[in-house]
């Protein structure tokens, strides 16, 4: 997928790629999110503190994440850190260790009008994270495959940026108004893309909301008629840039395989597999594109016994990698909340079963 030349092909790399081309990998790699160095939870870790979970230190492939570049704006009275995005949304980071942040203060963007006179960022306010991870990718990690993250996606934003309340009435009674906010967001994102391929990265995951466990939020049809393009622009460009194309969309998204089958996708990405269904995930995607897959966040994860970690990492082996690859495993730890650590321990350990040398 890369012009030759541009990266040290090492077996991690190799691993990913042949993994994703079905090109017969030598073991079924491993993606970790916690790298440490690269990650900070939408900015509430320091990156240098943080540590590879135990087994996962020969980890194959590094997530690295663009969440919002942060402005802080001191503390509250409860000490709870206050930081700006550049979306003008106002976010606290909770004393709890349930969730990462919440949004304490919203632009009003009620009216097409001030949609359109709202300050809308500038991509190049992102150069300096994008500069400082080059430089960790090249001194730390140049024998990984890189794998870079737009997160929150097109309309985690825009539920950030209108709430959530506002974004679902919009959706069914203004939807121009919503494919104005969304279209600026796309552009700043497509933006970033090109920056990503700077600093190293070898692949663009887009991580977006659009369905609940029951389904999505609106119809298939207007997810084709509408919204399916602002997908494909960013998956254009990512390929346009010489990077592999990958989408992770939480929920129950059953309804769209089909039409994410016919888009330019690389990687298939399910943290909440469970939610789609292995079987449904397998019979569409098994043989036909490589998918990676999380020992699931909101069930197995949190409340799993060892021995059904192991097995849900059985049946992904058992389901989804052939002679010719098609499998990568997604290794999470997560961070606010922050999983059961004999469960992380679990799941790395059923997983480097398929891993020889790991």
């Amino acid at each position: 997928m890369r012009e030759p030349g541009l990266e040290s092909e090492s077996a991690h790399i190799r691993r990913v790629k042949r993994a994703i081309e079905f090109g017969s990998p030598d073991m079924v790699p491993m993606d970790l999110v916690d790298v440490p160095f690269l990650y900070d939870a939408y900015g509430t870790l320091d990156p240098a503190a943080v540590k590879a979970p135990p087994g996962a230190e020969q980890f194959d492939s590094a997530w690295c994440t663009y969440h919002w570049t942060l402005h802080p704006l001191g503390f509250n009275e409860q000490g709870e850190p206050v930081r700006r995005d550049e979306w003008g949304c106002t976010l606290v980071v909770p004393r709890g260790q349930d969730s990462a942040y919440s949004v304490l203060a919203r632009p009003d963007l009620s009216t097409r009008a001030k949609v359109a006179a709202h300050p809308w960022p500038d991509p190049a306010g992102a150069d300096g994270f994008f500069e400082q991870r080059r430089a960790v990718i090249e001194s730390r990690y140049p024998d990984r495959f890189i794998n870079g993250f737009l997160d929150p996606g097109p309309f985690l934003l825009g539920f950030e940026l209108l709430g959530y309340e506002q974004m679902l009435l919009k959706l069914a009674d203004d939807l121009p108004f919503v494919m104005d906010v969304l279209r600026r967001i796309v552009d700043y994102q497509l933006a970033l893309v090109p920056r990503f391929r700077r600093m190293g990265a070898h692949m663009v995951t887009i991580i977006d909301e659009i369905a609940g466990t029951g389904g999505l939020m609106f119809s298939p049809e207007l997810f084709r008629r509408r919204f399916s393009g602002l997908y494909r622009e960013l998956l254009a460009e990512i390929r346009r840039q010489g990077m592999y194309t990958s989408l992770l969309l939480d929920g129950n998204i059953t309804d769209i395989l089909p039409d994410l089958l016919e888009m330019d996708i690389d990687v298939q990405l399910f943290v909440q597999p469970h939610a789609t269904g292995l079987e449904t995930i397998r019979r569409f995607f098994r043989g036909r594109r490589a998918v990676k897959l999380a020992v699931d966040m909101m069930d197995t994860l949190v409340r799993g016994s060892a021995a059904q970690i192991a097995s849900e990492v059985d049946r992904f082996v058992e389901d989804f990698h052939t002679d010719r690859g098609g499998l990568i495993f997604q290794a999470l730890r997560w961070h606010r909340p922050e999983y059961d650590a004999a469960r992380v321990e679990a799941q790395i350990a059923a997983m480097n079963r398929y891993r020889r040398g790991a």
